[in-house]
């Protein structure tokens, strides 16, 4: 089997910059209040419809605790700048309701960008592309992630005084796989910083879910861990999990996985555009907003986009 020729996609001078430009702190905080405002809705209906349509209501409230997590995600590709108020705000409706910071964010999904497919990769998950059983266990560890990232933050608070927790810290609940010492890094640092406050969030979830414990666990918990069964499901269908050496477009475009889905996609599996996975990983700091454009693009183009089989290098992880 040949590789692919060397394609257009290689120079971003060929796109229209248009089609370039970066989120902004601002439309992303319209994104998370719209979401917030369908959520709110579905706990109205569910508080005064009848309980045969709370099914419907939580699944509906999951694919928007999951867009949410997509609006954060968008977040951790901007460019690095001290918090702001907006950022903090942005982090609030879009990071601490899904157990996520913006800092944690960052250092866990900008390791899968710089490392896709490598060894040092947290999302790969050996073999989950092509057998039955890693890609049932790869989609089911979402919810159990999600009680994860819930104890991360409390850990990390423990691990913020006592440095010598720093290296579980990083290595359990981030998945780092490399062998540095992680007591003095400067991306657990921030993570650890913006423990507190996201414990803090959790701990005044407490008497919420005292007072009205049925509301709580239909209208937030279960539907919290079924969003992380969606992200565990997407990052496993957006990838190929075979080993790559490299971050060449052409592997890339062989490793990563476009999906649409239409109106289930938008809703539950694939929301806010993030499907459109190819052309994230080609250009990761694309606004959300504009990767079906970028992906229309890249189908007019550029003939290679989006066909390539594996290289031969990149045999099935066994």
């Amino acid at each position: 089997m040949n590789a692919p020729s060397v394609p257009r996609f290689a120079r971003r001078a060929d796109l229209p910059p248009a089609l370039l430009r970066a989120a902004r702190i601002g439309e992303l905080l319209r994104a998370a209040c719209v979401d917030w405002v369908a959520i709110v809705a579905c706990w109205i209906a569910m508080a005064v419809g009848p309980s045969a349509l709370w099914p419907l209501w939580m699944l509906l409230v999951a694919g928007r605790l999951h867009a949410l997590g997509v609006v954060l995600h968008d977040a951790c590709h901007l460019k690095r700048a001290a918090p702001t108020a907006a950022s903090r705000l942005l982090e609030l409706l879009a990071g601490y309701p899904i157990t996520s910071t913006l800092p944690a964010m960052r250092y866990h999904h900008l390791r899968h960008h710089r490392h896709s497919g490598m060894e040092l990769d947290p999302y790969f998950k050996p073999g989950a592309s092509h057998r039955l059983l890693p890609a049932v266990l790869g989609r089911l560890r979402g919810p159990v992630m999600v009680i994860a990232w819930f104890l991360r933050s409390f850990f990390g608070c423990a691990a913020l005084a006592l440095p010598r927790l720093r290296n579980a810290y990083g290595r359990v609940f981030f998945g780092e796989r490399s062998d540095v010492d992680l007591t003095q890094h400067a991306e657990i640092e921030r993570c650890l910083r913006a423990e507190p406050a996201q414990a803090l969030f959790f701990l005044c979830l407490v008497p919420v879910a005292m007072l009205w414990p049925q509301a709580f666990l239909y209208g937030y918990l279960l539907p919290l861990m079924l969003a992380g069964l969606f992200n565990a499901n997407r990052v496993v269908a957006e990838h190929l999990h075979v080993r790559t050496t490299d971050r060449d477009p052409a592997t890339l475009v062989a490793t990563t996985r476009t999906h649409d889905w239409g109106l289930a996609g938008r809703l539950f599996l694939y929301p806010r555009n993030i499907g459109f996975h190819v052309a994230h990983h080609l250009h990761p700091t694309v606004a959300m907003h504009n990767l079906p454009a970028l992906d229309a693009w890249y189908r007019a183009n550029e003939p290679g986009y989006l066909g390539p089989a594996p290289l031969p290098a990149m045999a099935p992880t066994r």
